[in-house]
């Protein structure tokens, strides 16, 4: 049986911890403490409900203050809304934590170059060494005599060759059938599919036409060990492609575990619940670009106009990258080039394999209600407070000159503003109002823990 031991003395800020792997120390204060000892130095906190615990690997560059990013300016009245190039955005306290994980994305897959794409390429020639095939003629070029009726009102085809003969068919004009003798000074010999009749001459005429040769083609294998080849090539596969996925895995994992007691736990699980509530949104858009707005009569009275686009995607956990472990969900939101990751301690941002990240201390969220004039479908969660009209008067009444002027709803939207120093600038809206608010607020609370325990 293995045996352990643990001791530690000193006070409530500096305390010595003496166990089986070594020797190590412990300073901070209750909720917020750095441990570091033979295993590697962990950071951690606690509050609100959330402890987050995380390695620190040994830097040997001296943090430096977050550059301060301008927000994007105005050009000929445009406002372009979107954050900054991603190199810039990430806070000082996250570089080390962004360089692995960037590093670990950028990895090339060991699976697709020594499993995947060897397997089809052998799988492509096995099939090209291994299938012939053979073309045979089914029917030959052959030139064949025709007759084509030309009497309007058709003609009668008889068993003989006489106008006494019994009728085998009425033919219509421009009917064809195969000729098969006209040596008959008055009648055609034809061929009509088992039948053979006989057409007076002054009711048809004779002509050629050409049939191509028609050839069938086959395929058969030509490898005797076509069956056995293609089985080692696919158990070979399924080996190298469990084994690399392995190695991948191993070269890109990247873990983040948070540790929780059960009362810690419930109150984690309103980070979700908060988050939630913004995929029960009918309608999440995002803002593009912004204008100031002088012609407000032929645009329902607006004073900025707005271009915005559905939000692509929101889903209450997603990984950022393929071999990303970690104990809790991560809420996620898809805008058109950004895609945001909610970690319980800090906001991940991605940008294709790039990646940046700020901690809540450095991120704000901003929201108020807005009148937007909606030229769309209302959604059902909407709460329309008015209407105006597309074109207006001097008045504000509908100008009489636009045969096509109709009224426009005015809604009460939730817009949320997410900014952060080092240069975070996105502007999402929820037509239910209030969708957004609980889970900002969490998220307000956990930087204002961060700010007082000030974590570096």
């Amino acid at each position: 049986m293995a045996l352990s031991f643990r001791k530690s003395f000193g006070n409530s800020l500096f305390r010595v911890n003496i166990s089986k792997s070594g020797l190590g120390y412990s300073t901070g204060i209750k909720g917020a403490r750095i441990n570091t000892g033979p295993r590697g130095t962990y950071v951690t906190f606690s509050a609100y409900g959330l402890q987050y615990r995380k390695k620190i690997a040994p830097s040997t560059v001296s943090p430096n203050p977050s550059p301060q990013v301008q927000l994007p300016p105005i050009y000929n009245g445009v406002h372009t809304i979107t954050s900054a190039d991603i190199d810039n955005l990430t806070d000082t306290d996250s570089k080390d934590f962004i360089r692995e994980l960037t590093e670990k994305a950028q990895k090339y897959s060991l699976q697709f170059w020594l499993a995947t794409a060897p397997f089809l390429i052998g799988l492509g020639l096995l099939f090209f060494n291994s299938f012939s095939t053979k073309t045979s003629p089914v029917s030959p070029a052959v030139d064949k005599s025709i007759v084509t009726i030309t009497s309007y009102v058709g003609a009668n085809i008889r068993s003989e060759p006489t106008a006494k003969s019994e009728v085998v068919k009425a033919a219509k004009v421009d009917e064809v059938f195969t000729l098969l003798d006209s040596s008959n000074g008055k009648w055609l010999k034809i061929q009509m599919h088992d039948t053979i009749g006989y057409i007076n001459k002054q009711l048809a005429v004779t002509g050629q036409i050409h049939n191509d040769r028609i050839d069938e083609t086959e395929t058969s294998i030509s490898n005797d060990y076509f069956w056995i080849q293609a089985a080692l090539l696919f158990i070979g596969f399924i080996i190298l492609y469990i084994w690399t996925g392995r190695l991948d895995k191993k070269r890109s994992e990247m873990e983040i575990y948070y540790e929780m007691d059960e009362n810690i736990k419930g109150v984690y699980d309103k980070f979700i619940t908060h988050f939630t509530e913004l995929i029960g949104s009918s309608r999440t858009w995002q803002y593009l670009h912004a204008s100031n707005n002088s012609d407000y009569k032929r645009t329902g009275g607006a004073s900025q106009l707005i271009r915005r686009i559905p939000i692509g995607g929101i889903s209450a956990n997603r990984k950022p990258i393929k071999f990303f472990t970690t104990n809790v969900s991560i809420p996620y939101i898809r805008l058109r080039n950004t895609e945001l990751y909610f970690l319980p301690e800090r906001l991940l941002i991605k940008r294709g394999n790039q990646f940046a990240a700020v901690f809540y201390q450095h991120l704000t969220i901003s929201g108020n209600i807005t009148r937007f004039i909606e030229d769309e479908s209302v959604p059902h969660d909407a709460v329309v407070v008015g209407q105006t009209w597309k074109f207006l008067n001097k008045k504000g009444g509908p100008d009489r000159r636009f045969n096509n002027n109709r009224q426009i709803p005015i809604c009460h939207y939730s817009e949320y503003t997410i900014k952060s120093e080092t240069g975070v600038y996105e502007i999402i809206t929820t037509s239910k109002i209030g969708a957004f608010d609980n889970f900002s607020r969490f998220l307000a609370q956990i930087g204002q823990l961060q700010a007082r325990i000030q974590l570096k």
